[in-house]
C-alpha cells in the first residue's frame, strides 16, 4: 500500500477520551501518539461471509475480505486500525454544487470505489462498533506478527499527520468526535474520507494530486450536516504588539505579544499562522512561565495545502472561562524577506510573517514597531507615528487606527510620491530597478508587434515607435500618476461603499504577476508600474496590459472596504468580496474611458472566458464549479480556478444584480444598487459578511420584478448564480403579423445549457432595418421553451437577446 495522505483541517479542536496523565507534557504524548503500531495479537481475518462496514456522514465504509487489525491502545483506549484485502466506499453528496464537484473529479456524481488498504484514525466509537460486528459475526482475533510488522514502516511516516488532532482531546471540555480513513483505491489511488464535527463541514473526501511539478489537494466534496449551526471561534485576538527587527542580510528577529478573548470556555488549543521559514524560540504567558507549541510537526504536504499557511499549535496549561482575557508573547526569527535580484526586496510571507490567530473575521488593533537597514525604506500597515535613525537603522512605530483583519508590510530602495487631500493621503512607493526576471525579458529581442490586435482602451497601436524601447524603464517613472489615479478612484469608490475607511494607504511595488490589498497597504505588481510600450515588450497581450492598467491596482483599492472592512465568513463566500471589488474596479474604469466601453468589453471577455476551454485546462471555466467553492476552484484540473471563475463569474453575478437594481430615466439609475452597496459597508464593517447574508441584504432592496417565484425571494438567483453552474444559451422563433397598432410579434424563447428548472428574466428587442434595436420586454424563461408575444410599431427584422449585455447567457 502507497502512504496515504491524510488531511486534518484542524479547526477548533476537540476531543471525547480521558484527559491526559498527568505525569505527561504534551509533546511526550505527540511522541507517543507517533508511535503507535498495529497489536499482532489484535488480527480479525474477514471473509466474503462476513459483513463489516462503517457509516460516516452519509459515508459507507465497507470491508468485504481481508485482514483488519487495531493499533495498540495508550492508556486503555484504541485510536486507530488498518485494512489489507478488498473493500468498498460509496458516497452520494446531497447538494447539487458537491455532486458537480464529484463528478469533476470522479466522472459521477457519486464515490463509488473499491480498495485494497485502508488507515484509519479516531476519537470515537469506530474501535467498538467493529468490535460488536466481529462478536456478532463471530470472529476471533488471532497472532499475527508479520501483518503487523509490514505496517510499521508505514505508520512511522503517516502517524504524526493525526497525532495532534488525538493529542487535544484531554484538553477540551466539548468532545468533538474525529475519524478519518486514508483508503488505497483500486481505480483512483489514495484518498481520504474524513468525518470531524469539530470541523464547519464536518465530512470531506478528497485526494493530493500532482499537475506537471505542483501539488493540489482535490475535493471531492465537503458538507455539512442538514441545518447545523455555525461553529463559533473559540478564541478571538484583540490586539497585536508586533516588535520585528529585520537585520542586514534581511532576515527577521521578532517579539510579538497577543492579547486573547476566550470566545467558548473549555478549549486549550489555539492555532496561529505562521511561515514555515520562521523559527519559533518560545512562547510564555503573562507570568514568563513557557507554554507548549507545536510548529508543523507532524502535518502532510496535503494539509498545508489545504489550510494555505504554515502554523503554529499553542496549548494552554489549562481552559480559561468564557470572556476572560489573556497574553501570550512569542519570540521567533528567520527568513521572510525575498529578494528578486537588482536589488528588488519583496515580503514573500505577507500572510503569515507575524502570529497570526483566526480567519478573515478576526478584527483586531495592531501596533507595530519596525526596525530595518537604513538605506532601505520600510511601509506597513496603520498610522505613522514616529520614524528615526538610530546607528545603522531606522526605526518606525505604526498603530492601526480601528480594528483590522491583518497587518503587512513592505520594504525596498524606494523612490515615492504623495497625493494628499482632507480626509486622507495617498503614498506610492516602488524600485528604481526592475527585478531581474522581468529585466531579463525587457532585455531580449522585441517581439513581433504585428500579430498584436488593435487596442481599444487608448493605447499604443502596433508597430509604433512608442512600442520600441531603447532604455529600461524605472517603475518609479509612474508614481505621480499612479498615486493621482488610485485618488480619483478612492472618491469613485466612496459613492458605493462609503468613507474611506483610513487615513493613510500605502501602495508598494511587489514583484510578479498579481497583487493584495491589506488594510491601509497594497501590495500592486510592477506590471502596473510599467508603460504600455514595456508592458508590450515584456510580453503582455492587450488583454493583460489593460488587465494591469486599469484593474489591478483598483481591484486592490476596493479592498480596503471589501474584505479589509466587510469579511467573509469562510471559504464559501469569499467570492464576495472579489466580485464586488473586481467589479467595481471595472466600473471605475468605465468611468474614466467611457468612450472606450470598458465594462462591456471586459464582460465580453469574462464571458468567452467562462464558456470557452482555455490553454490550461481542459474544460470551461464555468465547468470548474460554483462561486460558493471559493479557494476549492484550485485544483489539479484547474489550477487557475479561482481567478478564472471567481473574478469573472462574480463580476458578472454582480452586474446582473446592478442591471436587475437600475432605474433607467432616473436621476440616479443606480441608487438602489449604490443603496445596497452602502447598507452593507456600514452594517457589516468590522464584522464576517455571508452568502446567506447577501441574499438577505438584495432581498429587502430587490424590485417585484425580480421576484420571479412569486414571493420577495432571491433563491431563484443565488442557487443559480452563486450555487451553482450552468450558462443559459438562447434561441427564439418568432412570427410578425401586422395589426391596427402596429405588428404582432409571436414566438418561442428557447433555454439550454442549464437545468430545466433554471429561470431567468430574459430581455427581448426587435431589429429594425437601420439595424437599430428596439426594447420589446423582458421574457420569464422558465424550462427549455417559453413562449412570448409583444407589440412594435415596425416590422422586426431580428429578435435580439441582451442586446444591452444585462444577462450572462450566450445566443443564436
Amino acid at each position: 500500500m502507497r502512504t496515504v495522505a491524510a488531511i486534518i483541517v484542524l479547526g477548533c479542536l476537540s476531543l471525547s477520551h480521558a484527559a491526559l496523565a498527568a505525569e505527561d507534557s504534551p509533546h511526550e504524548r505527540f511522541v507517543a501518539l507517533n508511535g503507535l503500531r498495529v497489536d499482532p495479537a489484535t488480527v480479525y481475518e474477514l471473509t466474503t461471509a462476513t459483513s463489516i462496514e462503517l457509516r460516516r456522514g452519509g459515508v459507507q465504509i465497507a470491508f468485504e475480505e481481508g485482514k483488519l487489525a487495531f493499533f495498540n491502545a495508550l492508556d486503555g483506549r484504541i485510536t486507530g486500525a488498518v485494512f489489507s484485502g478488498r473493500g468498498h466506499a460509496l458516497a452520494a453528496p446531497r447538494e447539487a454544487v458537491e455532486k458537480q464537484q464529484m463528478a469533476l473529479f470522479l466522472g459521477a456524481p457519486v464515490l463509488d470505489q473499491e480498495f485494497i488498504g485502508a488507515y484509519l484514525r479516531f476519537t470515537d466509537e469506530t474501535a467498538n462498533e467493529l468490535l460488536r460486528q466481529f462478536q456478532n459475526a463471530g470472529l476471533q482475533p488471532q497472532l499475527d506478527t508479520p501483518f503487523a510488522s509490514r505496517w510499521a514502516s508505514l505508520l512511522a511516516q503517516i502517524n504524526p499527520s493525526h497525532s495532534l488532532r488525538i493529542l487535544v482531546e484531554g484538553l477540551s471540555q466539548n468532545p468533538q468526535p474525529y475519524f478519518y480513513a486514508g483508503l488505497e483505491g483500486i481505480v483512483t489511488g489514495p484518498f481520504d474520507i474524513i468525518y470531524d464535527t469539530s470541523r464547519g463541514e464536518p465530512l470531506m473526501i478528497g485526494q493530493p494530486r500532482k499537475n506537471g511539478d505542483n501539488s493540489f489537494y482535490d475535493i471531492w466534496t465537503s458538507s455539512a450536516a442538514p441545518g447545523a449551526a455555525p461553529l463559533s471561534s473559540a478564541f478571538h485576538a484583540l490586539q497585536y504588539t508586533l516588535d520585528t527587527s529585520i537585520l542586514a542580510n534581511n532576515s527577521l528577529d521578532a517579539n510579538s505579544i497577543v492579547r486573547i478573548r476566550t470566545e467558548v470556555a473549555g478549549e486549550r488549543l489555539l492555532i496561529f499562522q505562521l511561515a514555515r521559514s520562521l523559527a519559533t524560540t518560545s512562547v510564555t504567558d503573562e507570568r514568563g512561565e513557557a507554554v507548549p507549541f507545536f510548529q508543523n510537526e507532524g502535518l502532510s504536504p496535503a494539509e498545508r495545502y489545504s489550510r494555505g499557511n504554515d502554523y503554529l499549535y499553542v496549548m494552554l496549561p489549562e481552559a480559561p472561562r468564557r470572556a476572560q482575557e489573556f497574553t501570550l508573547r512569542f519570540r521567533y526569527h528567520g527568513d521572510v524577506i525575498q529578494n528578486a535580484g537588482n536589488g528588488v526586496l519583496y515580503v514573500g510571507a505577507r500572510e503569515c510573517w507575524y502570529p497570526h490567530l483566526g480567519d478573515s473575521a478576526n478584527f483586531a488593533g495592531y501596533d507595530l514597531t519596525m526596525r530595518w537597514p537604513r538605506r532601505l525604506r520600510l511601509v506597513a500597515t496603520g498610522a505613522s507615528l514616529d520614524e528615526h535613525e538610530e546607528g545603522d537603522s531606522r526605526i518606525g512605530h505604526w498603530r492601526t487606527e480601528k480594528p483590522v483583519s491583518v497587518a503587512g508590510f513592505n520594504l525596498g530602495e524606494y523612490a515615492s510620491a504623495s497625493v494628499s487631500s482632507a480626509s486622507h493621503t495617498i503614498n506610492v512607493y516602488a524600485n528604481r530597478q526592475l527585478e531581474q526576471s522581468l529585466d531579463n525579458r525587457l532585455a531580449g529581442p522585441p517581439p513581433d508587434m504585428t500579430a498584436n490586435p488593435s487596442v481599444p482602451f487608448g493605447l499604443p497601436q502596433p508597430n509604433s515607435q512608442l512600442g520600441i524601447i531603447s532604455t529600461t524603464p524605472s517603475p518609479a517613472d509612474a508614481l505621480k500618476q499612479l498615486a493621482k489615479d488610485i485618488d480619483s478612484s478612492i472618491r469613485f469608490y466612496e459613492k458605493f461603499s462609503g468613507p474611506f475607511p483610513f487615513r493613510n494607504l500605502s501602495v508598494s511595488q511587489i514583484p510578479g504577476t498579481f497583487g493584495q490589498g491589506w488594510p491601509g497597504l497594497l501590495y500592486i505588481s510592477t506590471l502596473s508600474f510599467l508603460p504600455p510600450s514595456a508592458q508590450q515588450r515584456a510580453g503582455l497581450s492587450v488583454k493583460n496590459q489593460e488587465h494591469f492598467t486599469d484593474l489591478v491596482p483598483f481591484h486592490e483599492v476596493a479592498h480596503q472596504w471589501w474584505g479589509n472592512i466587510v469579511g467573509w465568513s469562510n471559504y464559501r463566500d469569499q467570492w464576495i468580496d472579489e466580485a464586488i471589488s473586481n467589479y467595481l474596479a471595472l466600473m471605475f474604469a468605465d468611468s474614466q474611458r467611457s468612450s472606450d466601453h470598458v465594462m462591456h468589453t471586459w464582460l465580453e471577455r469574462y464571458r468567452k472566458q467562462l464558456i470557452e476551454k482555455s490553454p490550461h485546462m481542459d474544460r470551461p471555466a464555468d465547468e470548474i464549479g460554483s462561486l460558493s467553492l471559493g479557494n476549492r476552484l484550485i485544483s489539479s484540473q484547474a489550477p487557475e480556478g479561482f481567478e478564472d471563475v471567481i473574478y469573472g463569474k462574480g463580476a458578472w453575478v454582480i452586474h446582473m444584480l446592478r442591471q436587475m437594481l437600475r432605474q433607467p430615466g432616473a436621476k440616479n439609475p443606480d441608487a438602489r444598487f449604490t443603496t445596497l452597496l452602502q447598507t452593507i459597508s456600514t452594517k457589516y464593517a468590522g464584522r464576517a459578511f455571508s452568502t446567506s447574508d447577501f441574499q438577505k441584504e438584495v432581498e429587502a432592496a430587490m424590485t417585484p420584478s425580480m421576484a420571479l417565484e412569486g414571493s420577495r425571494s432571491m433563491e431563484w438567483f443565488f442557487e443559480q448564480w452563486v450555487r451553482g453552474t450552468g450558462i443559459p444559451h438562447y434561441s427564439v422563433e418568432f412570427t410578425a403579423h401586422r395589426i391596427d397598432t402596429g405588428f404582432l410579434v409571436k414566438g418561442k424563447l428557447f433555454q439550454t445549457g442549464v437545468p430545466r428548472s433554471f429561470i431567468a428574466p430574459v430581455p427581448v428587442y426587435a431589429s429594425g432595418p437601420g439595424g437599430h434595436s428596439v426594447y420589446l420586454g423582458t421574457v420569464f424563461a422558465e424550462g427549455p421553451e417559453t413562449s412570448f408575444h409583444f407589440t412594435t410599431p415596425d416590422a422586426p427584422h431580428k429578435i435580439l437577446i441582451d442586446a444591452q449585455t444585462t444577462l450572462l447567457c450566450t445566443t443564436e
